[in-house]
């Protein structure tokens, strides 16, 4: 299995953050994913890890120019920055929050929240799908119909 060579896999790309960017991103993971009572942070979750363990050069890069962009040393700097980042550049917030939102929902911690909630959820890569009642997918009103296969003709004009 160590084997498979994807990108999805840890260590993939073999790259490593400085233990400043890895501050820096943690800072800025905490600040786009706060958490609270119920649910942990985006540095709780490890999604710091996360986004360092499959990172390519060309995305160590990006978050570097970033924390370079936007200096932070406290969580407020990192609020700011992530507000400022989603006005000006809206295309790279949004890249941004989608890696730190697919390392948030991986994490074991935050797919064990989900779960003692009460959420059918058992993470990446989901071979199994999720668990409905075989009437949920049903629609209330019957439309269309079925025609087995070794009943279909070919239209004739």
């Amino acid at each position: 299995m160590t084997s498979f060579g994807h990108p999805s896999r840890p260590g993939f790309y073999g790259i490593s953050f400085s233990p400043e960017l890895r501050e820096q991103v943690a800072l800025l993971c905490e600040a786009m994913i706060p958490g609270d009572g119920s649910y942990p942070s985006g540095r709780e979750a490890q999604v710091p890890q996360f986004i360092e363990e499959r990172s390519s050069a060309a995305d160590k890069e990006r978050l570097t120019a970033l924390v370079a962009r936007f200096p932070l040393t406290a969580q407020a700097d990192a609020v700011a920055a992530l507000a400022e980042l989603e006005e000006v550049d809206p295309a790279f917030f949004a890249w941004l929050r989608e890696f730190f939102y697919h390392g948030y929902y991986a994490a074991r911690r935050v797919i064990a929240a989900m779960n003692d909630r009460g959420y059918d959820y058992h993470g990446a890569p989901q071979p199994l799908g999720y668990s409905l009642p075989g009437e949920t997918a049903r629609p209330a009103r019957p439309r269309g119909s079925y025609i087995a296969t070794s009943e279909v003709s070919r239209a004739t004009s």
